[in-house]
This record gives structure tokens, C-alpha cells and sequence, in this order.
């Protein structure tokens, strides 16, 4: 009878921190939505502003005529179309994370009206399970039941500590593919200033724009990431900036695309990425001992309870 009951609490137990869990994901991941929105509008207002200063120098404004007369108005549009398109490419990164946001609130809602009733369900098994101690008062059973209900919430913690190595470890995959497409495109640009022509160009291009796909895909998972981080804890002293995973791929663009032929903003680009890796790298070897941590507590309880009912 107290083992089905304990087994039952543990269930139910774990259907209520999932529950708890989803809810915070779910006002974590409105806030972010929220926050990327308001970040949205300002990105579109800067993008017109952009838009204007291209096609003011275009045109034969007093201001395209003044940079005529002084000989560089070419070098000054171009340099408003590298801060045009940069902007461009923040503003499409924020809209498709946006999306992807709102996707992640339907599936959190969904899977949370599984859990409706989980709390009343756990109440009712709690009186049950004070009863029958009361009854038999029995100072083995109590043990056994306070042993049982601690090894429920090592495996929960067990459970979250995985997920989020699991969310980490998919961001790092994610991180790999970037530098790939980086790296080659570093060294089809060298090849470029060697006078590699138009296929060194192009080559390194594709490369960059293969980067940039790669980058949102990993601005996503550092999202999850950084939300499931919020359910675990991380017993280290190691100081990790995780809120600079927020604006991750804000730096990206920052560092490639103010100028997509200079050799050396390609090398900026690598240097962030392999910053953010080097940080969730850390991240993970912090969610790595804790959870040797949990699962050799977990055995030592293992191991007690065994002895009580051994004995």
C-alpha cells in the first residue's frame, strides 16, 4: 500500500513541477516576445531612417550635390547602404524570432491544459498518505516515506539538470555549424585579397549568408537555453554574463555586416561567436557536475532505502 501510494505522490509530484515549470516558461517567453516587439518598432523606425539617407544621396538633393562637389558622394552612399542593410538584417532577425516566439507560447499552452487538474490530485494523495502514517505510526514507514519523497525530487532535478544540457548542447551544435560557415568564408577571403577574382567573392558571400541562416537558428536555442537555465541550480562560483545571450546575434551582425568585403569584420564576427560558445561551454560544464552531483545523492538515498527495507 505504500509503495503504489509513494509511487503515485512521485507521479503526481512531477506532472506539478512540470506545470510550474511551463508556467514560467510560458511568462518568461511573453516577456522576451514583449521585449523583441518594442525592439521590432525601433528597428523598423531605424531602417527608414536608413532607407531615407540612401535614397536622399541618391537623389539630387542639396545633400547628394554637396558630396558630389566634394568628390566622395560614392563612398558616402556606400556606406549608407552597408548601414542600411545591417539594419535590414536585424530588423528580419527580430521579426523571425518573433515568429518563432509565438510559436513557442501555443505548444507551452497546450501542453499546460494537460496539467489542469495536477494540484487537487496531489492534495487528495497527500491527506491519503498522512492518514495512513497516523494510522499505522510506524517510525520505518515515516522514514521510508520521507526517503521516498526525496528521491521523487532528486529525479526531478535530475530531469531539469538534463534538459538543460540537452538545450546547451544543441546551442553548441548550432554554434559549430556558424564558425564552419565563418571559417570558410574567412578563408575564401583571404584567397579574395590574393586576387582570387569573382569566385573567391562569391564563394565567400554564399559562406556569409550560410552564417547568417546558421546564427538565427542558434539565437533560437540560446533562447530555450536561457530559459531552461532559470529552472536549474547553478551551484558555481563562475560568473557567466547569460543575459548576453539576448542580444547575441545583435553583435553578429554588428561585427559582419558594417562592411561584408573587409577581411577583418569577418574576424570580429568569429571572435563573438567563439566568445558566446566559450560561455555556454562553461554553462554546461557547471550543469555537468551538478547533475554527478544529483544522481550521486540520489544513489546514496537509493542505497538507504534499500537498507530499510533490507532490514
Amino acid at each position: 500500500m505504500f509503495e503504489e501510494l509513494n509511487k503515485d505522490i512521485s507521479t503526481a509530484k512531477e506532472k506539478m513541477r512540470r506545470k510550474e515549470k511551463l508556467q514560467n516558461l510560458l511568462k518568461r517567453t511573453k516577456e522576451e516576445l514583449n521585449n523583441q516587439i518594442a525592439k521590432k518598432n525601433e528597428l523598423h523606425k531605424i531602417l527608414k531612417d536608413e532607407e531615407k539617407d540612401v535614397e536622399r544621396l541618391q537623389s539630387l538633393s542639396i545633400t547628394g550635390l554637396f558630396y558630389s562637389v566634394l568628390g566622395n558622394k560614392e563612398q558616402q552612399l556606400e556606406k549608407e547602404r552597408q548601414e542600411y542593410l545591417g539594419a535590414k538584417l536585424k530588423y528580419e532577425e527580430c521579426c523571425s524570432l518573433i515568429t518563432t516566439l509565438e510559436k513557442e507560447l501555443i505548444s507551452y499552452n497546450e501542453e499546460l491544459n494537460e496539467y489542469a487538474n495536477v494540484h487537487e490530485q496531489y492534495e487528495e494523495l497527500m491527506k491519503s498518505k498522512e492518514k495512513l502514517i497516523l494510522q499505522g505510526n510506524d517510525l520505518k514507514a515515516k522514514k521510508l516515506m520521507e526517503l521516498t519523497e526525496k528521491t521523487s525530487d532528486l529525479k526531478s532535478n535530475i530531469k531539469e539538470t538534463k534538459e538543460a544540457i540537452n538545450a546547451g548542447e544543441r546551442v553548441r551544435e548550432a554554434f559549430g555549424k556558424v564558425i564552419s560557415s565563418l571559417e570558410s568564408a574567412k578563408g575564401w577571403g583571404q584567397w579574395d585579397m590574393l586576387g582570387g577574382g569573382f569566385l573567391a567573392t562569391a564563394a565567400k558571400h554564399s559562406k556569409i549568408d550560410e552564417a547568417k541562416n546558421y546564427v538565427h537558428e542558434a539565437q533560437r536555442l540560446l533562447g530555450v537555453f536561457r530559459r531552461e537555465l532559470s529552472d536549474v541550480n547553478l551551484s558555481s562560483n563562475i560568473d557567466i554574463n547569460v543575459g548576453s545571450f539576448a542580444t547575441f546575434a545583435d553583435y553578429f551582425f554588428d561585427g559582419l555586416i558594417s562592411d561584408w568585403v573587409v577581411q577583418s569584420r569577418i574576424n570580429d564576427s568569429l571572435n563573438n561567436v567563439y566568445a558566446t560558445s566559450d560561455n555556454v561551454n562553461k554553462l554546461l560544464n557547471v550543469l555537468g557536475r551538478n547533475l554527478n552531483d544529483f544522481e550521486r545523492e540520489l544513489r546514496g538515498v537509493e542505497e538507504e532505502i534499500r537498507g530499510i527495507i533490507e532490514g
